[in-house]
């Protein structure tokens, strides 16, 4: 498996507020045996016509799914792996935007409490070439703060020609982003916020909506640690696969997302 590097992103965070690694020590899930469950035509979310963006209702970053709260959004179904005796779960992530910030959200059950070093997280293709470079946006989340408190997240971003990634703080940016996370019993939900085009152009990718739709590459990627806590054995599973991207075109009025 080709890992993502977001194992070292979040475990790395874990220590601080804890967080994400893909180097899995158990399995991992590319998706190829899973359904496909985004058809090769795109999913669209309309934002509707006129009127400013602060007249459209967003998400708000609670980590509560809100009876239709994200009926703006690309809702985009997947299967996560889990390491328990079920061996897997299907998982929902949200997509959609405000002509300010990105929404992300993902939810699933995951058959047993969260773990503190549990990941959840959204890797970007900044110029959709299908290739890590430098630049390239990572947001991460994770279960070890408070559930229904907002934090401002993980905040990462590619260097080394794409080969290593760190947080976009300590390469002189800003952490441009919100997340919350709670759960209903055994079932995560993990909201997120992303600046669309931050004053941090080395560290995020910028989508000015004044000109035409843009279209970035997305993966999706969920790292969970098995019972009991701290056992550093994990499992993995990316969404398409570990080393390709959805497509997600942002609008001014519209999100779409087209997997292969």
């Amino acid at each position: 498996m080709t890992s993502l590097g977001f194992s070292q992103i979040g475990r790395r965070a874990a220590v601080v507020a804890s967080a994400i690694a893909f180097v899995s020590a158990v399995a991992c899930s590319d998706e190829s045996t899973a359904p496909r469950s985004v058809a090769a035509t795109p999913a669209t979310a309309n934002l509707g016509k006129g009127g400013p963006a602060a007249s459209i209702v967003m998400p708000i970053i609670d980590g509560i799914l809100t009876p239709g709260e994200w009926d703006t959004g690309v809702k985009i179904p997947f299967r996560v792996l889990i390491p328990t005796p079920e061996g897997g779960a299907p998982a929902t992530a949200y997509v959609t935007h405000d002509r300010e910030h990105l929404y992300l959200a993902v939810t699933f059950d995951r058959k047993s409490p969260f773990h503190g070093s549990d990941i959840i997280g959204f890797e970007f293709d900044n110029d959709n070439d299908g290739i890590r470079e430098d630049g390239d946006d990572i947001v991460i989340a994770s279960p070890s703060i408070p559930q229904n408190t907002q934090w401002p997240g993980v905040d990462y971003y590619r260097f080394n020609g794409g080969a290593a990634n760190q947080s976009d703080a300590v390469g002189g940016g800003t952490v441009d982003g919100l997340f919350a996370w709670a759960t209903v019993g055994t079932t995560g939900v993990f909201e997120m916020r992303h600046d669309l085009n931050s004053s941090d152009n080395a560290h995020d990718f910028s989508i000015d909506l004044s000109g035409p739709a843009v279209t970035l590459g997305m993966m999706i990627g969920v790292s969970l640690e098995a019972d009991p806590v701290g056992s550093g054995i994990t499992v993995d599973t990316y969404k398409p696969t570990a080393t390709t991207y959805c497509k997600l075109t942002i609008g001014k009025k519209t999100t779409a997302v087209t997997c292969p």
